[in-house]
């Protein structure tokens, strides 16, 4: 086990802090480590009938559109799941009837805090799209027959799409009819 002996926030901005010190090991040394401070997030997996609502939007920081879930961070102490109904009336202008924690994971426990929570959203209700003034974002329907094969043709390169289509296929799954006990 590890225990911070010291640490400074060396950057503080709206999204993330990055955070340095020492830390003791279980056997007395120290050693250095630098962190990303992160609220959190959560993402969507919207069904409508037989199709899921994804988003395309360009990431600067991949230097490409990418195909992903709807989603956004988490601000302060906010709950999870009301960011959830947040990012899907922001982002696609829908409501749902239903709002499923399918998965939550950290997305890189080596260096990050972040936590991610992964949501099916059911019984969708058309609302007004708000999208923040920076984002540029178009709704893309897909078919849920398709998803495996998009997922085994790498067709998606957003990890928390690849872990929420993956975690909403093995959901779906799960609650299917067991056809050997009819």
């Amino acid at each position: 086990m590890e225990t911070w002996v010291s640490r400074e926030i060396i950057h503080e901005g709206p999204i993330f802090s990055v955070v340095v010190g020492q830390a003791q090991l279980d056997d007395g040394q120290l050693a250095g480590r630098e962190m990303v401070a992160h609220h959190g997030g959560v993402a969507v997996v919207p069904v409508d009938g037989d199709e899921v609502i994804l988003i395309r939007q360009y990431r600067i920081a991949v230097e490409q559109e990418i195909l992903e879930l709807p989603a956004g961070r988490l601000e302060g102490d906010e709950s999870p799941v009301v960011r959830a109904a947040q990012e899907l009336a922001e982002e696609i202008g829908v409501t749902a009837v239903s709002l499923l924690e399918i998965a939550a994971y950290f997305s890189s426990a080596g260096f990050t805090n972040e936590r991610m929570y992964i949501f099916l959203a059911e019984g969708l209700v058309e609302t007004a799209v708000s999208p923040e003034y920076d984002e540029r974002i178009e709704p893309v329907r897909i078919p849920i027959a398709a998803l495996p094969r998009m997922l085994a043709a790498k067709q998606f390169e957003d990890a928390k799409t690849i872990i929420g289509l993956r975690e909403f296929l093995a959901h779906r799954a799960a609650q299917a009819p067991d056809a050997n006990h009819s």
